[in-house]
């Protein structure tokens, strides 16, 4: 709750500030001291009415006074007109908050109601709810959640259809199974502006990825012993928890292992976006280290927070990339990664389901 406290009060500190309003304030603070420094009197007349009149205090030129009020009413004008033209902008731009469901089966708190005030437009929730085919955190029919994945393209067609790319802007969030955080990485790539957030388990809230960068990054080992020519190869990502060998080889056996081990890692290793940026960049390269080596299938085991998973889905390449299978760990369940998912990449039109 401190911690909520702390974040709020930051994002107020340094809250979106609009010039508009700015150059409104500064015109009426310079009316208000001109204003200040003037004296006022009536007078009678000849004939018995009053009348109004003003003069400096100090005696300063009538028509410094006069430029004075002149700008400061010029600054108050054009306040008011830049904060109409952001009026008209804020109802043009809309923010489609995409949030995935799919591990349990609670009620948390929406993240259409956590996007951060510095993201300006009106709010449009899209929830895909994969917990349907649930059963304790395990996805009774993964062919469920992936049919509704494979229709979100044409839903957000129809939700920017008419308006202009810079007016759209797109957070993304959600507890989900890896390989379908990462097909939504893939969906929501080529949409436009996006913002990721995560769910603190902690805190039990939304929040961005707002911490320092620390520095850590994943090692990298095996891409020099892939040989050249090599068709298929498994690529571990170590984020959170560690993907073990030997179960790789349960559904991979006799094929070259690449590891990316985040130092330091666990579950809260993930809160700053320069740093995921860069270990997005670093997936990156070893991917297209893995092309220019001739490899055509990419076997993708993952071990992330779903904010990470969903980036790394983002950066991949639909066209220039190999294959990709993201495979699901299930604990317990003798055949350890009993489904996973075919990407629409490398000239698959449409993900495909693979069960084991």
């Amino acid at each position: 709750m401190l911690n909520y406290i702390i974040r709020s009060a930051t994002d107020w500190l340094f809250r979106r500030r609009s010039p508009g309003y700015g150059l409104v304030r500064s015109g009426v603070a310079l009316l208000l001291a001109l204003l200040g420094g003037l004296s006022y009197g009536l007078n009678p007349t000849a004939r018995g009415p009053l009348t109004f009149s003003w003069s400096t205090a100090d005696g300063t030129a009538e028509a410094i006074s006069w430029t004075v009020a002149f700008v400061a009413i010029a600054l108050i004008v054009a306040g008011l007109l830049h904060i109409r033209a952001e009026w008209r902008r804020q109802e043009r731009a809309k923010v489609i908050v995409i949030e995935a469901r799919g591990l349990r089966d609670w009620s948390g708190d929406p993240l259409a109601e956590a996007v951060p005030s510095t993201i300006v437009g009106r709010p449009d929730p899209l929830i895909l709810n994969f917990r349907q085919g649930l059963v304790d955190g395990q996805i009774v029919d993964p062919a469920v959640p992936l049919q509704k994945l494979s229709s979100l393209p044409d839903d957000l067609a129809r939700r920017t259809e008419g308006l202009d790319r810079k007016d759209i802007r797109f957070v993304v969030g959600g507890l989900a199974p890896v390989p379908l955080l990462f097909l939504l990485g893939i969906i929501v790539d080529d949409e436009g502006s996006t913002t990721l957030m995560d769910w603190d388990r902690h805190a039990r809230l939304w929040r961005t990825l707002d911490q320092d960068d620390d520095g850590k990054r994943f090692e990298v080992t095996g891409l020099d012993l892939v040989p050249a020519g090599t068709r298929r190869v498994a690529l571990c990502v170590s984020a959170s928890y560690d993907v073990l060998d030997s179960d790789v080889a349960t559904v991979a056996p006799e094929t070259s292992v690449v590891r990316l081990d985040l130092a330091d890692r666990g579950t809260d290793a993930h809160w700053s976006e320069q740093k995921q940026q860069a270990l997005g960049q670093q997936f990156l390269d070893v991917v297209i280290g893995l092309a220019a080596r001739g490899v055509k299938e990419i076997a993708l085991f993952v071990a992330a927070p779903a904010s990470l998973a969903i980036r790394l889905g983002s950066l991949y390449d639909k066209r220039n990339l190999p294959f990709l299978e993201v495979n699901q760990y299930e604990r317990g369940d003798p055949r350890t990664f009993p489904w996973a998912i075919r990407m629409p990449v490398g000239g698959l039109s449409r993900a495909e389901l693979i069960l084991r």
